[in-house]
């Protein structure tokens, strides 16, 4: 199988973390408002988030990458999320795609 379901959750969230770098470093006093952080933080994440779209979108194995994953978004749900319910939301939201490549069931076809 040339593309497996666990690289394909990979670059969905992958792509997620591009999309989430790409705004956090064109609107980062917006993203700063909406998070309840300064600047200097958001970009902090957007470049922790570098490495995290790195290993997702790379070859190898996929499942690690999608763990480390889950787990910042879970660490920025506990973080930035618990007075701000649009981002407890998003994160949490984010981590359920996450845990959702790591289950180990298959999808079947029809």
């Amino acid at each position: 199988m040339l593309f497996s379901r666990d690289r394909a959750f990979a670059s969905f969230l992958g792509a997620g973390c591009v999309a989430w770098i790409a705004w956090a470093f064109r609107r980062t006093d917006r993203v700063a408002e909406i998070v309840g952080t300064d600047p200097a933080e958001v970009r902090a994440l957007a470049i922790r988030d570098i490495g995290s779209a790195i290993s997702l979108l790379t070859p190898g194995a996929a499942k690690p990458a999608i763990a480390v994953r889950v787990m910042y978004d879970l660490s920025d749900a506990w973080r930035y999320g618990r007075n701000r319910p649009r981002v407890l939301v998003g994160t949490v939201g984010f981590a359920a795609l996450g845990i959702a490549g790591l289950a180990p069931w298959r999808w079947r076809r029809s």
